[in-house]
């Protein structure tokens, strides 16, 4: 089974991406829906996150407010690596038992969609990396144009996931969305067919 990891930043085009592997068929573990699942259903998470972050994290049906805890993370760098020593471990095992359930099914490929594949250490799980590129004034602009969030929140966002053009240099394939979404896809076919005559040999 052939693990792609699937990274790039906020505002970058990666979920694009993840949206044409799945149209071809091919199954993504998306880390962001893992830990979203994980923080409202998995209890030993939520008290340990609690514990950590206090009562104001939680909404007022006693859920955790991802928005607050959000904001919380993105302006203090220790209060997202604490959050990051709670639930990433939960996140690896969630995603690992997922994989082996595909594979056990006999799917041949899968897709990690992790934002911080490289800042947590996923890159270790998978076979090759696949990076969505822009520069970064593009993807300042279009998360400013996407979200209601301020240019210093955008900025503390996107440094917060590490410089694009560092994660460019450790890719096994670069993807670069600097264009319009046609000429992405005609990369991604591209690499596409390339991949498949690859796993033929």
């Amino acid at each position: 089974m052939l693990n792609i990891g699937l990274t790039g930043g906020i505002g970058s085009g990666k979920s694009t991406v993840a949206q044409w592997f799945i149209k071809q068929g091919v199954p993504v573990l998306d880390a962001d829906k893992t830990v979203h699942r994980l923080l409202q259903s998995d209890q030993t998470t939520v008290l340990k996150l609690i514990e950590e972050f206090g009562s104001d994290i939680l909404d007022e049906n006693g859920q955790i407010d991802r928005s607050s805890l959000g904001k919380l993370v993105f302006r203090e760098e220790d209060a997202r690596k604490r959050l990051e020593r709670i639930v990433h471990p939960r996140v690896v095992q969630s995603m690992n038992e997922d994989r082996d359930t595909l594979r056990d099914t006999g799917v041949k490929i899968c897709v990690w969609d992790v934002p911080l594949l490289f800042e947590a250490g996923f890159e270790k799980f998978v076979d090759e990396v696949w990076v969505v590129w822009i520069p970064r004034n593009l993807q300042i602009s279009r998360v400013l144009a996407r979200d209601k969030l301020s240019l210093s929140e955008v900025e503390a966002r996107i440094s917060s996931q590490g410089s694009l053009d560092e994660k460019r240099q450790r890719a096994d394939v670069v993807i670069d969305n600097s264009g319009g979404e046609s000429q992405t896809i005609g990369q991604l076919e591209d690499v596409w067919q390339k991949l498949l005559l690859r796993q033929k040999d």
